[in-house]
């Protein structure tokens, strides 16, 4: 990694809270892939990966499975949601990666969603970032991949499986069908249940009710496949495996407002993260109850006891 990464690296870093696994943590390291590049319409963009392993005392040498994290659009792919995600995820046992993408603009149309999961996800392209990251020493994808996004980066963790069959769960943040801002620019030939590879039973949506874009009941059921009665908050799959979505209401949260970024205090800012989403939250929309049920490869979640 170049050095002025490694400051950067650093910088962020000391943002990132001290309830994570700092004390296990195995060093960042990185590695670039063949990402799309919208100036070319081609995959020739060198683009970044940040990835970490898993404690071999608590995990062993591998090989082990792989979790990516794709962020929001204008999002960083090593910003302190991007590293909160990796180090949780490698301290599951996994291969944990956060991937940097191209995105053009704010709202962005099924077409642009397909052609960056493509060029993330293609297991048969050498330059894919799924090709790359199976490819390290430490791995055996055929030990499973499991996807989280937010977003945009949600749009193309739900067709992760469209591309690479080894993609076993997937967690979605603040994504559907309809971005109620973006009249005129369709989502659902792409994202809907019918356009897409993950099963209904491995895939976990959490919006929030405040969601400018992509808030509603009836938009998020099309994408994950589950429908439940009018004005429901959540819907759980059938199965009880956990998988299904929750609209999470504006009293749940901190602030006072499930918006598009729930998971922070004060809207998509920079700010802090809400206590009630990091861990050690325990509410079913919270984040370590929903890599506890990526890491189970979507068969398992422990349900809250509580409901707010």
């Amino acid at each position: 990694m170049d050095e002025w990464k490694l400051v950067v690296l650093g910088l962020l870093l000391t943002l990132v809270p001290a309830a994570l696994h700092a004390e296990d943590a195995q060093p960042f390291k990185s590695i670039t892939y063949l990402g799309y590049n919208p100036l070319t319409g081609k995959n020739d963009a060198p683009l970044n990966i940040v990835y970490q392993a898993p404690e071999p005392g608590s995990f062993g040498q591998g090989p082990y499975p792989v979790f990516i994290w794709l962020p929001g659009t204008f999002q960083f792919y090593n910003d302190p949601m991007s590293l909160t995600f990796v180090m949780e995820m490698a301290a599951h046992g996994f291969v944990s990666a956060s991937v940097q993408y191209n995105y053009g603009f704010l709202i962005e149309p099924c077409l642009q969603y397909n052609t960056r999961a493509a060029s993330i996800f293609e297991p048969s392209r050498a330059g894919s970032a799924i090709a790359q990251l199976c490819t390290l020493a430490n791995v055996n994808c055929g030990k499973g991949v499991v996807v989280a996004g937010i977003s945009q980066g949600a749009a193309m963790a739900i067709l992760a499986k469209n591309y690479e069959p080894n993609v076993q769960a997937v967690y979605a943040m603040s994504i559907s069908d309809r971005n109620r801002i973006a009249i005129g620019v369709p989502q659902s030939w792409c994202l809907d249940k019918e356009h897409t590879a993950i099963p209904a039973d491995r895939l976990t949506i959490i919006n929030g009710r405040n969601d400018i874009f992509f808030g509603g009941q009836n938009p998020i059921q099309r994408v994950s496949g589950l429908t439940c009665p009018t004005g429901s908050t959540r819907c759980w799959h059938p199965e009880g495996n956990g998988a299904g979505w929750y609209l999470i209401q504006n009293k749940e949260v901190t602030d006072g407002s499930a918006d598009h970024c729930y998971q922070m205090i004060g809207d998509c800012l920079p700010t802090i993260f809400d206590p009630l989403w990091f861990p050690p939250a325990t509410q079913d929309w919270s984040l370590q109850p929903n890599l506890d049920w990526l890491a189970s490869f979507g068969t398992k979640r422990i349900f809250a006891r509580v409901e707010q």
